[in-house]
């Protein structure tokens, strides 16, 4: 996808810098305000796509790119066939490190009108924001769903299309702040390198307070999936008089990342992986450690920490944090008004209102129930 600076707003530059670090051990001590970090939940798990390029036989596919004045430079045509590594391109290329492995992508076979793309979980996890880079055009029309019980029913987080009223007669929220459709992703230029982005407490899902109920329940996903429904063309193609339609109808993909993380209410800042979990090492992806603070995000059940250690250990929990949940341990705090300062994670911040709350220090924001921007206030610490 290129370098670190492209989504360093969107990711903010303490996340980037801790996943790619890969921390070779973990504290045992809670040193995070007791908040695992988030991460890229593809990491280390399977991605499904209906079709791959090459999967019955060697394809041949072209694909156009752009100037950086936008004007159209030749087509460039290759072969895959996804039996062959150095032809391959599977669904986990996808899901591989963006900066170690950014020229790498996942396509689908030639001709395919509809594509699915869909990542499952094995817990509950806190999703936060998705990220999508192509490397063919953005589709015409997608559909971005979630599932909260492990594939059974589905809910519709956001539409995108060319024209959300024609095609799913919906409003624009282009024109409509707050509609759940959009056309603003949905420009076939670039025709390589556009990107998809969707904030899951964005609006219409906005919340005044991140951690009440309702944001709860928006944030929370076992499964994510993605429709693609309608191709369109790089418009260079409408000007080559000598390209083959036929080899140009497909979709590919660089990256398909799913920020989040697991979530333990406050409780703890590391998690352990569950029982019979194995994280996916495919030929040609990168692997990172399961433990939260690497962006390998491959865990889930808490882990709480003794009462005997030092109240300096961990911040108190504000007063909104519910229980933990994790296996055989429900940890619950009095519903008081607890304020706490504390360093809030950069990306949280630009995609889901601060969620994960970081270590605590003097002088820093400070944050309360309903209030939705850090506000600078005296040096104050409350352990």
């Amino acid at each position: 996808m290129g370098s670190c600076a492209r989504l360093l707003l969107l990711w903010g530059c303490s996340a980037v810098a801790a996943g790619l670090s890969g921390v070779a051990g973990v504290s045992s001590r809670c040193e995070k305000a007791c908040n695992p970090r988030m991460g890229n939940l593809a990491l280390g798990r399977k991605l499904w796509a209906d079709t791959t390029c090459g999967q019955n036989a060697t394809e041949l596919y072209c694909s156009y790119s752009e100037n950086t004045d936008l004007t159209c430079r030749q087509p460039k045509c290759d072969k895959c066939n996804a039996a062959q590594p150095h032809l391959a391109h599977l669904p986990a290329a996808m899901a591989d490190s963006s900066f170690r492995f950014p020229r790498t992508w996942w396509q689908s076979a030639e001709d395919v009108h509809r594509e699915k793309i869909q990542l499952d979980l094995e817990a509950e996890f806190y999703f936060t924001h998705l990220i999508m880079v192509f490397k063919s055009p953005r589709p015409a029309a997608m559909v971005l769903d979630r599932s909260q019980d492990f594939g059974k029913t589905w809910k519709p987080y956001k539409y995108f299309a060319t024209n959300c009223s024609a095609t799913f007669g919906l409003e624009d929220d282009v024109v409509k702040k707050g509609a759940i459709c959009t056309s603003r992703y949905s420009n076939p230029f670039p025709c390589t390198g556009g990107e998809v982005i969707f904030r899951a407490l964005s609006l219409p899902y906005d919340v005044e307070n991140p951690y009440s109920a309702k944001a709860q329940e928006q944030l929370k996903i076992t499964n994510l999936r993605v429709q693609l429904l309608k191709r369109q063309s790089c418009p260079c193609q409408r000007n080559d008089l000598n390209a083959k339609l036929q080899h140009f109808t497909h979709y590919a993909i660089y990256d398909f990342i799913v920020k989040g993380s697991c979530f333990c209410n406050g409780h703890a800042d590391q998690c352990v992986p569950i029982d019979g979990f194995r994280p996916v090492k495919a030929p040609g992806t990168f692997h990172v450690q399961l433990n939260c603070q690497s962006m390998g995000l491959s865990l889930h059940i808490c882990t709480h920490w003794p009462s005997a250690l030092p109240s300096s250990t961990c911040c108190p929990l504000p007063s909104h944090y519910g229980p933990a949940e994790a296996a055989g341990v429900q940890y619950s705090y009095p519903l008081s008004g607890i304020a706490t300062a504390f360093h809030p994670d950069l990306a949280a911040i630009a995609f889901a209102r601060v969620i994960l709350m970081g270590p605590c220090g003097q002088g820093t924001p400070k944050y309360h129930p309903g209030v939705t921007k850090p506000t600078r206030e005296s040096p104050t610490v409350t352990r």
